[in-house]
């Protein structure tokens, strides 16, 4: 969990910006695609975006899509372990040829700062 304080003044507004910019057919498209490719479901009772927050499963996907292009994912629940989990789909996506303009920052998912990029990049 982030310990950062709520946004507030112009950095409220820009969150509440990003926050309009999510797609909820396009976050339902992107899980059902995963979901699709890695063969198994999101977590029941979890956000989308919960779901990822880890990196297991965007590790799982790219390798579906580059077989071993992550080769260790990690397991445990300490957060430098989870975001280094999403910066090393993130290069793994770089490499398979996902444009570096439409790839998001590790906090953008793992703070919630911008979903709606996370979604852009899958």
């Amino acid at each position: 969990m982030s310990s950062r304080a709520k946004p507030s003044g112009l950095s409220a507004s820009i969150a509440a910006k990003l926050q309009g910019k999510r797609d909820p057919q396009k976050e339902a498209e992107a899980q059902a695609w995963i979901e699709e490719l890695i063969g198994e479901k999101f977590p029941g009772g979890v956000a989308y975006e919960d779901a990822m927050k880890d990196g297991i499963i965007l590790c799982k996907l790219i390798n579906v899509l580059d077989p071993g292009s992550v080769k260790r994912i990690n397991e445990q629940k300490m957060p430098f372990k989870q975001m280094e989990n999403v910066g090393n789909f993130l290069t793994a996506v770089q490499a398979y040829g996902v444009p570096a303009s439409d790839l998001f920052q590790t906090v953008d998912l793992y703070e919630r700062r911008n979903i709606s990029a996370v979604t852009q990049c899958l």
